[in-house]
């Protein structure tokens, strides 16, 4: 969302409000006929503003905001290691802890107060995820907690504000994710490397003994569009990768002929496959194996296997031969495509189908947003989706939300989870 924190709380000013007809205390207190015996003035303001109004008041009261660090950190770790040097926090979101007074007050009934904090309490309660208002240009969805604050604190807070002490609770609203700045377009992918042959190598691992190869890991860069059109960069030190994706698998001594001009797949059930085939050798060198995956699945080397995870070594030889030789085992995830076409928001009526890659009947799971579809052999009807025997396509209708929302359309097979590339209005 772009900086502005007042539509977070009129969400919460609006939640209030719209569930305030219906409170249960109106027919606990036994109205007649049952309804609100009141209905106060629901707003944002300061305790000393909200004094100057004329009756029952309620406000949700912004008083101060935090930095999430930890989360921040944890969450755009990825950007943060892609970003330019020189200064990348202006290309990072910022995430931020809203803290909320939340107090009721009125100059002629401690009733009114009371009852008016009693709704507020069981509305919060019933509502632990608050979401944007349906038709927002960006979602967004945060979790608000009460918190406890001594009386000590709550007494210098109010003093604070020039205004009498009411009965009053702070609720913290997390994580609210602002927008950054657009970043400088990605610096071109290097195709080669060039060591120096001083004392000190460069940033490459030392070759095992004889020659023998090393491997330290896998690597991926990877882009895709957002709802809103804008493309996001990612970068994957543990790389998960898709049919037709790019991969990159490091080390040192790689590609030298007779010792280590081969690259071998093992999956899961055991054994190996030579994939040498994948390897674009204009673009690889002794630090890394570039691997192309084929685009369609099928059994390896001529199609991607299977999504899952694998493990990823080189050498030369047959296994156990004399003169065999096999570097470490490197894991790496492969995921199914989801082919962007048609996105990134799918439009028009359900059911929505979706083209790509190793899409398996039975371990193919759907998400929308956080919500599973149910997998059915029938067209789906709303929450369920229908993978194609083929593997190539499935087929869904979004579960029932709030009208406007815009949802991730979340695709993992065998516990893998695909690239984000759709996503669908609520």
């Amino acid at each position: 969302m772009t900086l502005d924190l007042s539509a977070v709380t009129d969400s919460l000013i609006g939640l209030m409000k719209s569930q305030w007809p219906t409170a249960p205390i109106w027919t606990e207190v036994g109205g007649s006929p049952p309804g609100p015996t009141f209905t106060p003035n629901f707003t944002g303001l300061a305790p000393d503003s909200v004094r100057q109004e004329p009756g029952p008041q309620l406000s949700m009261y912004l008083y101060h905001v935090e930095s999430d660090n930890a989360r921040e950190a944890l969450f755009w770790e990825s950007q943060m290691l892609g970003a330019a040097a020189g200064g990348p926090t202006r290309f990072l979101p910022l995430a931020l802890d809203l803290f909320y007074l939340l107090f009721a007050y009125s100059d002629s009934s401690y009733t009114e107060e009371q009852e008016a904090m009693s709704v507020a309490l069981r509305i919060f309660h019933a509502n632990p995820i608050v979401r944007s208002d349906p038709g927002a240009a960006v979602p967004w969805e945060l979790t608000l907690t009460m918190e406890h604050r001594s009386y000590d604190e709550l007494s210098r807070l109010w003093q604070a504000t020039t205004a009498p002490l009411r009965m009053s609770l702070v609720y913290r609203a997390a994580v609210v994710f602002i927008d950054a700045d657009p970043g400088p377009a990605p610096a071109p992918q290097t195709s080669s490397f060039c060591v120096d042959a001083g004392p000190v190598p460069l940033l490459l691992p030392a070759p095992g003994p004889a020659g023998y190869p090393v491997t330290s890991g896998t690597f991926r860069d990877g882009s895709y569009n957002g709802p809103t059109g804008r493309v996001v960069a990612f970068s994957q030190p543990q790389a998960t990768v898709a049919a037709g994706q790019t991969v990159w698998l490091m080390g040192s001594g790689l590609g030298a002929a007779g010792v280590s001009d081969r690259v071998y797949l093992l999956p899961p059930a055991g054994g190996e496959v030579d994939v040498t085939a994948w390897a674009v050798a204009a673009a690889s060198s002794p630090a890394k194996f570039v691997l192309v995956l084929p685009p369609a699945v099928g059994a390896p080397p001529a199609g991607a296997p299977d999504p899952g995870v694998y493990q990823l070594r080189v050498g030369s030889g047959a296994l156990g031969s004399p003169g065999g030789t096999r570097s470490g085992s490197i894991p790496v995830g492969v995921a199914a495509y989801v082919d962007p076409s048609g996105g990134p928001v799918l439009s028009g009526s359900a059911p929505f189908t979706v083209s790509g890659a190793g899409l398996v009947p039975g371990i193919t799971e759907v998400l929308v947003g956080t919500v599973a579809l149910t997998e059915t052999a029938a067209p789906p009807a709303p929450g369920e989706v229908s993978v194609d025997p083929s593997g190539t396509s499935f087929s869904f209708s979004p579960p029932a939300g709030p009208t406007g929302t815009v949802a991730p359309v979340r695709v993992r097979v065998n516990g893998i989870e695909s690239d984000p590339a759709l996503w669908v209005t609520l």
